[in-house]
């Protein structure tokens, strides 16, 4: 009766291999699944990144178009405030003031200033 007890431990061996070599199978198929399924996450992850980003970049550059035209209006009223006030401090001459009065007088009192072309009443 050895004979059938080899024969039964040498396929409950078989067995036992089998089961261990389709178990190690299994687990390589898992793995290959997890590294698959962490590669796909890593991707999601990547791609959700470069979309914050993207939309974070969007925001700044209509921020500094924002800024840039309130920078330029201010600007622009600073400008015109300092050609005012420059106009303002160059201001004509007294003695040209007082001519331009003069030729004005001369006229409106001058022969001719009753508009009726020197003609008496």
């Amino acid at each position: 009766m050895a004979h059938r007890s080899d024969a039964t431990d040498a396929r409950d061996a078989e067995q036992a291999i089998e089961r261990v070599l389709r178990e190690e199978r299994d687990a390589a198929a898992a793995l290959d699944e997890a590294r698959r399924d962490a590669a796909a996450i890593v991707d999601a992850a990547r791609d959700e990144g470069r979309a914050i980003v993207n939309r974070a970049m969007e925001r700044v550059a209509r921020w500094q178009a924002a800024h840039t035209l309130a920078v330029d209006r201010r600007s622009d009223a600073l400008r015109g405030a300092a050609d005012r006030s420059a106009r303002a401090r160059h201001a004509p001459e007294r003695d040209a003031i007082e001519a331009a009065v003069a030729r004005l007088a001369a006229r409106l009192t001058g022969p001719d200033a009753d508009g009726d072309g020197g003609a008496t009443r």
